[in-house]
């Protein structure tokens, strides 16, 4: 299905203030969210006091998915001392599929699923609306098991694009409360509280003022539908953010905070989702439970997950919210007369884009570490694919080659209107050599030289670089004489692996 253009980077409030009932459907029980039935936010002249009892809002209590939501709760570098102790999380569940249903206000009231971004042949559904839900699609299934379940089901192209621009916006909006956020993927982001008692006092109004700033951009619904979790450090904000209902934030204290994890289940955990399972099956079902096992045998078992994971349950690690640095990419685009599906004018294209964003004045001096590519598709819709460079590069191939290999995995699924590069992150300076300043000698003019002497070419070294990185380990032997007047041949000469 076609859906309407938009360009990373722009403001979206027009286009989320077209609607005023979108989205009274788009919360599914897959992600065990309440249906909001027009409940505004919850005004108390007292500060309220946390729940005693876990309510969750998801059967599983996942983490959120998508870009920084694994590196939420990575410790911080050791030097690093800036943060904000207090947090406040606010999750939106389902949020591109929120904002697929605001653009398309008729399909509220169908069966709707957003398709996983990034795949070709094996497409699987990512999220689903109650009405798909209760028609038995769940997140993760293949598309034809889906619709043999639901045969009304419709099926939505992902819009990365209009996805990172409801976000851009929303952050944009909140900085202006705190200069200390961190997202945490689409849908999911920490603010730091710290020092904003005396602007808007207690923290029950702090948390109104956030959510009343998130009116500014979006529409009375997706705002009345977001959770808000407001405790010590990320972990408890999360926590109290999933067990929060709409119009309900979760305030917690510092003289609450262990009774409160107590009751909270073990799939809460940020840790690798083989530990959960295996404390549930040794009936370690709550934080609670593991609190009462020794450090040393949580970590014998578990290793460091082990450890962080009795951290975290009782209360001792507390996260800061980090300052997050918004980069500052480098844009080129390319616009088609007529929309492109050949993937030899796309590779041509490419080229091109790399060309133009290398020369820009912003990159000189700077190597490239990441980069993204992206397009804007007939019919609207937009593709995206982006990758982390081995190594830090200003050569146009070596930026161009791994996104060939993207796109011959993942290609767009419809024709290209406008081809985007995006230089995400950069890397230490890096020099060019003159074109008529060669220094180092090719491969072929130092074939003579005597590799055992450690006379080694660049591009030799480059190539078993490469093959170590694919197979592991070097495929590269030389032979090297051992007993040159020996009878036996096999005794004459040895094979070492080459590995410079």
């Amino acid at each position: 299905m076609g859906v309407p253009l938009r360009t990373p980077g722009i403001a979206v409030s027009n286009v989320l203030d077209s609607s005023h009932s979108a989205m009274s459907k788009a919360s599914p029980r897959a992600h065990g969210v309440p249906t909001h039935r027009g409940r505004g936010w919850v005004h108390s002249s007292h500060e309220p006091s946390a729940p005693t009892t876990w309510t969750p809002t998801t059967p599983d209590s996942s983490w959120v998915s998508g870009p920084g939501a694994a590196a939420a709760f990575l410790p911080a570098a050791p030097r690093a001392t800036t943060g904000s102790r207090q947090a406040l999380c606010l999750w939106l569940p389902t949020f591109e599929l929120r904002l697929e249903l605001v653009r398309s206000p008729e399909l509220d009231s169908t069966s709707v699923a957003l398709l996983a971004p990034g795949e070709s042949t094996r497409r699987t559904i990512w999220q689903v609306s109650e009405r798909a839900y209760d028609a038995g699609v769940r997140p993760g299934q293949l598309v034809s098991q889906a619709v043999s379940l639901c045969t009304s089901l419709t099926l939505l192209e992902p819009d990365p694009a209009h996805y990172d621009a409801a976000v851009d916006t929303m952050l944009e909006v909140l900085g202006d409360i705190t200069p200390i956020l961190e997202p945490a993927g689409h849908g999911r982001v920490f603010l730091g509280m710290d020092g904003l008692g005396r602007l808007f006092g207690s923290p029950h109004r702090q948390v109104d003022r956030v959510l009343r700033s998130l009116f500014r951009v979006f529409p009375a619904p997706l705002v009345a539908a977001t959770r808000a979790g407001w405790a010590p450090g990320k972990f408890g904000a999360w926590v109290a953010a999933a067990s929060a209902q709409p119009g309900e934030p979760v305030l917690l204290f510092e003289q609450n905070l262990i009774r409160f994890l107590a009751r909270c289940p073990v799939s809460t955990l940020p840790v690798d989702p083989l530990v959960v399972e295996r404390l549930e099956r040794l009936d370690i079902r709550t934080l609670g439970a593991l609190a009462r096992f020794p450090e040393p045998s949580l970590v014998a078992q578990f290793g460091e997950d082990g450890r962080n994971a009795l951290a975290w349950s009782t209360g001792r690690r507390i996260d800061p919210v980090r300052p997050w640095h918004r980069p500052r990419p480098i844009r080129v685009s390319l616009e088609f007369a007529m929309p492109v599906g050949l993937t030899e004018t796309l590779h041509g294209a490419l080229d091109r884009l790399v060309e133009r964003a290398l020369s820009r004045p912003a990159r000189r001096g700077r190597s490239v570490t990441g980069v993204r590519l992206g397009a804007h598709l007939e019919g609207g819709g937009s593709w995206f694919v982006e990758t982390v460079l081995r190594e830090p590069t200003s050569v146009r191939e070596r930026i161009a080659a791994p996104l060939r290999a993207k796109m011959a995995i993942a290609p767009p699924p419809k024709a290209v209107v406008t081809l985007l590069l995006e230089l995400t992150h950069f890397g230490a300076p890096s020099a060019q050599t003159g074109l008529f300043d060669r220094k180092d000698e090719s491969g072929r003019e130092a074939g003579g030289h005597e590799l055992a002497q450690g006379d080694v070419p660049p591009s030799l070294r480059d190539a078993v670089k490469e093959l170590k990185l694919r197979l592991g380990d070097s495929p590269l032997y030389r032979v090297v004489e051992i007993d040159p007047w020996s009878r036996i041949p096999e005794r004459r000469h040895a094979l070492l692996s080459f590995d410079p």
